[in-house]
């Protein structure tokens, strides 16, 4: 019987499941990165996208072999990824997954700790160890001290929908800069903001329907509270408090780098900075109309009509936030 586990990777609090993921594991790995740092050089902070109907999932970016690898590349790290979101046949999925398990037992071996997604829940979540008696990962998700237990080889991603997705970092990047990544982040905000994002072959990334992004993300949200079409009551804290700590960290961020790397863009930094704080003080509010549980809020008409006027409120700050990062460019 051989074990390999890698000490210290453990998921950390964050409202998105990768960010808390990478966070475990760059903390495993030995880097000592602040949430401002995880959220703002991840680009997440500046990013706005919902589901039409506030879905959980509406939160995840699109192409996350492609997305994660390049967060993690500004975090300062190379990576091998790897997604599945549909099998050719019934045996596919057995086969991808014993392919991954020798990928994850080999890099274990060496002391690295991967980032999947369907380990306990919808969610990422961290390998950290694997039994080859077993053939059991030991993991640490955002269940720890709820759901505890190793996840076998068989049970690893989901199939209903289909969904396999590995991230395993595989070393600090050679010649990484800090403040070149700061660029590349703020540049990642903006493209999603204006709607432009491109594949890594530099084509269009159309938007699923049941998506909105950008500005338009607002809009869709206040739609779904107003004609109510939420399907989970908890949906609008869960949306409200993602962005509010998203939103939070990113201020500090920005005031962070205007600091060390920028001084001579301080002025819109700082801008930028206190558009976020904006946003955040009425997100705080927002969540507070809809606590998750008091599921009748959602349909209480004075709520609704609070929450439109605060998303308004919003998206007038996250534009000028935007418009504060374009001209610091």
């Amino acid at each position: 019987m051989v074990q390999f586990n890698v000490e210290g990777a453990h998921f950390q609090p964050c409202m998105d499941s990768f960010l808390g993921a990478a966070l475990g594991v760059l903390n495993a790995l030995g880097e000592d990165l602040s949430y401002e740092e995880l959220w703002g050089l991840s680009g997440m902070a500046f990013r706005t996208q919902v589901h039409r109907e506030l879905a959980p999932a509406g939160l995840f970016p699109r192409q996350w072999d492609e997305t994660y690898g390049a967060v993690m590349q500004r975090l300062g790290y190379a990576c091998s990824a790897g997604l599945r979101d549909h099998f050719y046949t019934q045996d596919d999925i057995h086969y991808l997954r014993r392919g991954w398990m020798g990928n994850l037992e080999r890099h274990l071996g060496q002391g690295l700790p991967a980032i999947a997604y369907g380990l306990h829940g919808p969610a990422f979540g961290i390998i950290s160890g694997f039994d080859d008696e077993t053939e059991n990962f030991r993991v640490s998700t955002l269940l720890d001290g709820v759901k505890d237990g190793p996840v076998h080889v068989n049970d690893l991603g989901l199939t209903n929908p289909p969904c396999v997705f590995v991230l395993i970092p595989t070393g600090p990047l050679h010649g990484y800069d800090r403040q070149a990544a700061t660029r590349a982040a703020i540049a990642h905000g903006l493209l999603h903001h204006a709607q432009q994002e491109r594949d890594e072959h530099g084509q269009s990334l159309a938007i699923p329907p049941d998506l909105a992004t950008g500005m338009d993300a607002f809009e869709a949200w206040g739609r779904a509270l107003n004609e109510r079409t939420v399907k989970l009551s908890w949906a609008p804290a869960l949306y409200a408090g993602y962005y509010l700590e998203a939103r939070t960290h990113g201020a500090g961020f920005l005031r962070k780098v205007a600091q060390e790397y920028f001084p001579q863009h301080a002025k819109h930094l700082e801008l930028a900075a206190e558009s976020c704080m904006q946003q955040a003080a009425k997100l705080r509010e927002l969540a507070a109309l809809f606590p998750p549980q008091e599921p009748h809020a959602l349909q209480d008409a004075q709520k609704i009509v609070a929450a439109i006027g605060h998303l308004q409120v919003i998206a007038q700050a996250h534009a000028a936030a935007m418009t504060a990062l374009a001209e610091a460019k």
